[in-house]
């Protein structure tokens, strides 16, 4: 078979692998080229992250364009299609995170049912605890962006967006998190940079996903910061706690 694999790690980074190198687990996204059957399968383990998702569906659009193959996504939760066996088998088959060998997925795809209902979001209650006070020394404010370093990092953005972000770069950050996306209905941005804790530096750049995955994407490791302007939501930012 001719293959190209890549792997697609926990920041929806793309690497080129090796098939020797490759090990299949339920946390593993692989975006395997196949210039026999002319496809380009994305196969999602039962564990992956919401960003391998969204990154997996934008490097595979972009293979699609390059090659003019047609996409499969194969996903762990609902069985192996029969013609991806071969080059799971090739890959070593799937394993567990210690390395031992994975129970044998089933091959056939269960029948889809309806959602009739979506669980409640989990509340964490935080109690006081009688500790010493501690000094805690102010720290200092950022420097903040001059209009014209805003009006270069807006520049080419819909105005909705050049809306969205002159918000972002004033609101002081979340503590120990940093901000992957942004929802501007009905666009979704991802943001990329060395650093995306501090918004208020400018120090990132946005990327529209044009392409997304079909399907309900709960955002397990995500809180929500909503952006309202003149009693209307302009935006919706979802930050990780790292």
């Amino acid at each position: 078979m001719l293959l190209d694999c890549y792997e697609v790690n926990l920041e929806g980074e793309e690497f080129k692998v090796e098939f020797n190198d490759v090990k299949v687990t339920h946390k593993s996204l692989l975006i395997v080229v196949s210039h026999d059957t002319r496809y380009i399968y994305v196969f999602k383990g039962n564990d992956v992250t919401i960003v391998q998702k969204f990154a997996s569906a934008r490097l595979a659009s972009q293979k699609r364009l390059q090659r003019g193959y047609r996409i499969k996504h194969v996903e762990e939760w609902e069985g192996i299609d029969e013609d991806f066996l071969p080059i799971l088998e090739l890959l070593g088959g799937m394993q567990e995170d210690d390395g031992t060998t994975a129970e044998k997925t089933v091959t056939s795809k269960p029948q889809r049912t309806n959602v009739t209902s979506l669980s409640k979001p989990e509340i964490i209650m935080f109690t006081k605890t009688k500790e010493k006070p501690v000094e805690v020394l102010p720290k200092p404010a950022p420097e903040k962006l001059t209009k014209e370093e805003i009006a270069f990092l807006t520049k080419d953005m819909p105005a909705k967006l050049v809306k969205v972000i002159k918000t972002m770069v004033t609101l002081e950050p979340p503590e120990k998190s940093e901000c992957d996306y942004i929802l501007v209905t009905p666009k979704l941005y991802i943001l990329l940079g060395d650093n995306k804790k501090d918004l208020r530096n400018g120090k990132f750049r946005l990327e529209e996903l044009s392409t997304l995955p079909e399907g309900v994407f709960p955002a397990e490791n995500y809180y929500p910061r909503i952006l309202v302007a003149k009693n209307k939501v302009i935006g919706v930012e979802l930050w990780a706690r790292r």
